[in-house]
């Protein structure tokens, strides 16, 4: 049975497992902004984690409601953080979203057991996602994309998300891809904050993890989080960094390759007990 647990900054904690082995403390950040981290519980169950995994909600996303913010969400660059400090032996995995957080935090150099990140991008990433889904047979996101932006709300998110799933996850996994996230109660106000602030610079890297291990996996049919943006950028090209490409994934490759993900999680397990 989960665990749930509220800061005074009504961040939420999900004690989801505690198995046995090392004293790690695994901490889970969603993608969006805007969706929960009730997904990733299809991940952690595909993996045998040593220690306790911990699933973690920024308020005001997903179904951690909170409305203090307005559509104001840089509380959450303080928050962050703060939010990874509380643990000992911490080892932050992040999807998309997620997993930009970490790298706009120098300090964590020397503070992070670890480091995964999943399926994200360290740099601006629209033209080079453009750019690399010119080679699928995809739909147009065009005007579901521009009424989203043009008069945000709920219902004009939820249509640009699901016109979306295509460049998400292959054919082969489209439809089951797209249930496991129409089932994620994701919010557009972090969505529209997002993306502002990715445009603005504030999501850019500022981290490139020194001696911490890390794993960054991307996959080729990922058309939002294109790997080569991290595959290609010389920074993260260093013997304490693994970069993984997953063939036949997407967005979201523990989907597709369930085993590949967990052979990787594994090989990193290793290099944390070095």
């Amino acid at each position: 049975m989960s665990n749930y647990f509220f800061d005074s900054d009504q961040v939420r904690y999900e004690l989801y497992q505690t198995n046995d082995g090392k004293n790690y403390n695994w901490l889970f950040f969603p993608g969006g902004p805007g969706g929960d981290s009730s997904y990733l519980r299809s991940l952690v169950d595909e993996l045998q984690l040593p220690g306790n995994i911990w699933l973690i909600d920024l308020p005001g996303n997903g179904s951690n409601l909170n409305d203090s913010y307005s559509d104001n969400f840089d509380k959450w660059f303080e928050l962050f953080p703060l939010i990874v400090t509380k643990f000992d032996n911490p080892i932050v995995v992040g999807h998309s979203f997620g997993g930009m957080l970490p790298l706009l935090y120098s300090e964590f150099e020397g503070k992070l057991k670890g480091c995964v990140i999943l399926n994200s991008t360290p740099v601006l990433w629209m033209e080079e996602a453009a750019a690399y889904a010119k080679q699928f047979d995809l739909p147009d996101l065009t005007d579901d994309m521009q009424t989203f932006i043009s008069n945000p709300n709920q219902e004009t998110f939820n249509n640009a998300l699901n016109t979306c799933m295509p460049y998400y996850f292959p054919k082969k996994t489209l439809e089951k891809g797209r249930q496991l996230f129409l089932k994620v109660p994701f919010q557009y106000l972090p969505a529209v904050w997002g993306q502002i602030r990715a445009l603005e610079g504030k999501l850019l890297s500022k981290w490139v993890p020194q001696a911490v291990p890390t794993l960054i996996i991307g996959a080729k049919y990922d058309c939002i989080c294109p790997f080569s943006l991290f595959n290609n950028d010389e920074r993260f090209h260093r013997k304490n960094i693994k970069l993984l490409l997953i063939e036949d994934g997407g967005h979201c490759p523990w989907i597709e390759n369930p085993k590949e993900v967990n052979k990787a999680f594994k090989e990193f397990i290793i290099d944390l007990n070095k």
